[in-house]
Parts: C-alpha cells; sequence; structure tokens
C-alpha cells in the first residue's frame, strides 16, 4: 500500500514539459507594424530609380514601384483589422507573403545596392513579426500564418478559471468514493485544481494588463498537466468527464503561447 501511495503522489508532481514563449500583446504588434511601415519608407527613400523601375514577376510582372504600394496597402489594412477579437491572421500573411516577394527580388540585386542596409533593418521587423504569427521570414510556401488575439486568450483564460473551479467540486466528489486514494494525495490534487483557477485569474489579470505574461502561462499549463495525469490514471469518473471541455480551452491558451498541449481525456 505504502508503494501504491508513493507512486500516486510521484505521478501528482511530475511536471509538465512546457516552455511558454514570450507573446506579443496586440499592442505590442501594433507598434510593431507601425516600426515596419517606417521601415518601408526609408527603404523605399533608398532604393535606386532604376531597381524601383524593375519587375517583380509574382503572379505576373509588376513594378517594383507598384509592388511597394501594394505592400504599404497591406500593411495599412493590417493596422485597421488588427483588434482585440481579431488577430488578422490572414493580412498578417499577406504582408509577409508580399515582404517575401520582395526580399527574394532584392536579393538578386547587386551586393551592396542601394537599399541593402534599410531592407536588412526592415527584415528583421518582418521576422519579429513572422515569429508573432507562428512562422518565419521569409515565409515559407504554404507557411500557416496563425496568431491568437488578446480577447481570444482573455476568453480562453477565463474559461480555465471556470473549468478549475468545477473540477475542483468534481474530484471532490469523485475522491470520497475511491477509498485507493489516501488522504494527503486526495487533498493535494483538490488543492491542485483550486491552484488551477486561480493560476488563469492571476494570467487573466496580467493579460488585461498588457504585461509579460510567459510565466504565468508556463505555471497555470504545468498544473494543468499534473491535472491530466492524475485523472488519466485513476477512476474518477465525474472529472474525467469534465476535462475535455478545460482541455480545449488549455489548447487555445497554450497556442497562444506556442506550447504542445497534449490533449488527454
Amino acid at each position: 500500500m505504502k508503494l501504491m501511495h508513493a507512486t500516486i503522489a510521484a505521478a501528482v508532481l511530475i511536471p509538465w514539459p512546457a516552455i511558454a514563449a514570450d507573446r506579443l500583446t496586440d499592442r505590442d504588434v501594433k507598434q510593431l507594424v507601425s516600426r515596419i511601415e517606417q521601415g518601408r519608407d526609408r527603404f523605399d527613400d533608398a532604393l535606386d530609380d532604376k531597381v524601383k523601375h524593375s519587375v517583380v514577376r509574382e503572379g505576373g510582372e509588376v513594378d517594383v514601384d507598384k509592388f511597394l504600394d501594394d505592400f504599404q496597402e497591406s500593411i495599412d489594412r493590417l493596422e485597421e483589422r488588427l483588434k482585440p477579437d481579431y488577430a488578422a491572421s490572414a493580412e498578417a500573411g499577406a504582408l509577409l507573403r508580399q515582404a517575401t516577394a520582395i526580399d527574394r527580388f532584392f536579393h538578386q540585386q547587386p551586393a551592396g545596392a542601394k537599399g541593402e542596409s534599410e531592407w536588412n533593418r526592415l527584415a528583421s521587423d518582418l521576422k519579429v513579426l513572422a515569429n508573432a504569427y507562428g512562422a518565419d521570414f521569409p515565409l515559407a510556401d504554404n507557411a500557416m500564418v496563425r496568431r491568437i488575439g488578446d480577447g481570444e486568450v482573455v476568453a480562453a483564460v477565463e474559461e480555465v478559471a471556470r473549468s478549475g473551479e468545477r473540477l475542483k467540486k468534481s474530484l471532490e466528489s469523485d475522491l470520497r468514493a475511491n477509498t485507493a486514494v489516501d488522504q494527503p494525495t486526495r487533498e493535494g490534487i483538490v488543492d491542485e485544481a483550486d491552484a488551477l483557477s486561480k493560476d488563469a485569474k492571476t494570467l487573466r489579470s496580467r493579460l488585461k494588463d498588457g504585461k509579460p505574461s510567459s510565466a504565468e502561462a508556463d505555471q497555470l499549463i504545468a498544473r494543468a498537466g499534473k491535472l491530466q495525469k492524475f485523472i488519466e490514471g485513476h477512476q474518477v469518473p465525474a472529472s474525467a468527464s469534465a476535462w475535455p471541455a478545460l482541455s480545449t480551452s488549455l489548447q487555445s491558451v497554450a497556442g497562444a503561447y506556442r506550447v504542445t498541449w497534449q490533449a488527454g481525456k
């Protein structure tokens, strides 16, 4: 029996392998897009006139000058569409694809061409933008460009907080009927469910304040992992039934911080 108790306790203490990436807020992304717009203007000003009248062959033949105008329109569209409830992933993808075409064209020019330094600076900001949308720059063919906006993350975190409170009650009910789990382990896992809800509320607060929140997300996801392992390894039917809805919300939170969430039951 002691061995069984030790095994249960160890299962509760196993950490979930989550390392949350630093996440740009909507405000951060807007500031980044403003820098990209300024960088685009500096690049345009620095280009040689002959290069501006060269042709980019991307779905047809287009003057570089016209292509840069279209690029500006994509920047404007991203700035306009980005909202707390809409991350503007499609608009960011369009901008990054246009920038990739420009990058490909410009790197065909002789080394040291006018505008090269300005483009390199702009490309560094484009890399940050791509990274915020789960991609890289230059953008690969068929690359997925997807970001979860602030509003969507907050909604998912709020649902985790509510679901954590329900899970605590389910675990209390299940474990009263499961005599195979000793009292310290039972109390410990119920406390974990309570702490999960508190972690979610802390994360929500930081998100709403526009503060960095990767450590708080890490803690939330790690604690959820412990709870999932316990539920999968024990006879807790009510908790197992409640878990999928909670896991769905956790998947959204994990996606926002680019952590792989291994959904269980």
